[in-house]
């Protein structure tokens, strides 16, 4: 079961009380405690952007469309209420202006102008701290006319860095396994789930993408020479290269934190363990030995250790060990199933697939202290990952029948992005380059 299995689904449901986000219902999923424990919204008034003479409407309207959407996503922000724009009239004396703003709740004012300049756009963004006056942020953006909606995702990312720190996920993609052109194939997808890609076309069974750290290599399992072995795919080149192809089982990669290496389930010396391999290539280093399969690595933030599943103690288990092998400890006491550990970005938590009453859900758990908590959905959900900045979980649900692809969004509520064929094997990675 917890080898090679291709994931059925997943959800999230609980309810949220976070400053600035509406009222739960009790279809709502419990996703800022999940992803970012203690987050404060901010609020944020963001008019539509000034658009000026000579800019063509369409590519404006897709822009702002793209931008607003995103704000509406941002994790550490309360979009104020639109409606309520209406009512603040504008005034050349900033003080009072700011004011004005404020009463209808806003904490910060987001404004901008968006010109044609030639065949590229130009927009021009500035945030205000509505309390002090003080300029907390200001860019010129510039890009193709083809390019805008990059332009709209950057300015959305480059915002929430203003209020954690690090970027948004809004130019990230997710590595994803489709059977929709027949066979369980490789695909990527931006984010949102827009711009559906196929990467391989090998009429074979694909499992479980893993990117490099660069975001420029997936490793994955492929049943394409017969027995599942791994490989190493450059999808901008289309190269295709065997990374572990030894007798059995070669499954559930996993790259360290500094693309060096490759942590992966093998078979080949009789029993299921974790091994490690560069990823270059090279001579496969064991790293466990106990009685029972060991599986589904998964490398923490920091690279000193590792998460994985076990059987060794009858059931399927989430265990952590050092990079070397070192120092195994069991990480989840509850409950006879935990499988598919996934890290948040802060390295302080970790999601699984659990079991509860005959269905997989999915659970965090705090590493530090030990807490679990179960996220309940309809249907099986499973095989959870989080978006680079630890803002959203991405995973697999059949809620809606066959197995789909599924993001939480920032008040919890799930949005499926994919819904032709089966798909499964959510792996997300950041394109934003760290700016």
């Amino acid at each position: 079961m917890i080898l090679l299995r291709a994931p059925v689904a997943t959800t999230l449901l609980l309810a949220i009380t976070i400053a600035g986000a509406r009222a739960a219902s009790p279809q709502d999923e419990l996703y800022l405690e999940i992803t970012r424990p203690g987050l404060t919204r901010v609020a944020v008034a963001a008019p539509p952007l000034l658009v000026l003479p000579g800019t063509p409407a369409e590519v404006a309207r897709d822009l702002q469309e793209i931008l607003d959407r995103d704000l509406d996503l941002a994790a550490p922000i309360a979009v104020v209420n639109r409606r309520l724009y209406s009512l603040v009239e504008d005034d050349p004396r900033p003080d009072v202006l700011h004011q004005r703003w404020r009463s209808v709740g806003a904490q910060f004012l987001l404004s901008g102008t968006l010109v044609r300049a030639g065949g590229q756009i130009v927009v021009e963004a500035r945030l205000v701290d509505l309390v002090s006056g003080e300029l907390a942020f200001a860019k010129r953006y510039r890009a193709g006319l083809s390019t805008a909606p990059l332009v709209a995702h950057t300015l959305a990312n480059d915002l929430v860095k203003v209020f954690t720190g690090r970027p948004g996920s809004f130019l990230s993609r997710i590595a994803f396994v489709s059977d929709r052109s027949g066979e369980p194939e490789l695909w990527t997808m931006d984010w949102d789930g827009s711009n559906p890609r196929q990467l391989t076309r090998h009429r074979s069974i694909a499992l479980a993408p893993a990117w490099t750290p660069d975001g420029t290599r997936i490793i994955f399992t492929s049943y394409l020479r017969g027995g599942p072995a791994l490989f190493v795919l450059t999808p901008q080149e289309g190269y295709l290269r065997p990374l572990s192809e030894a007798g059995g089982v070669n499954s559930s990669a996993s790259v360290s934190p500094d693309g060096e290496w490759v942590a992966f389930a093998s078979s080949r010396d009789g029993n299921v363990d974790i091994y490690l391999l560069p990823v270059e290539g090279g001579e496969a280093q064991r790293l466990t030995s106990a009685l029972g399969i060991d599986t589904q690595p998964a490398w923490a933030p920091n690279g000193r250790q590792l998460a994985f599943t076990s059987t060794r103690s009858g059931s399927p288990q989430i265990y952590l060990m050092d990079a070397d092998g070192s120092n195994v400890r069991l990480l989840t006491f509850e409950g006879k199933f935990h499988d598919e550990p996934a890290w948040s970005s802060d390295g302080t938590r970790v999601v699984c697939t659990t079991r509860v009453e005959e269905h997989f859900q999915l659970a965090t758990i705090d590493v530090v202290s030990g807490d679990e908590t179960v996220i309940p959905g309809p249907g099986n959900n499973e095989s959870p990952c989080f978006s680079p900045d630890g803002s959203m979980l991405a995973f697999v649900s059949d809620r809606t029948g066959r197995p789909q692809v599924f993001t939480t969004d920032p008040d919890g509520r799930p949005r499926q992005l994919t819904s032709e064929g089966s798909n499964h094997s959510p792996a997300w990675i950041d394109d934003s380059g760290g700016s």
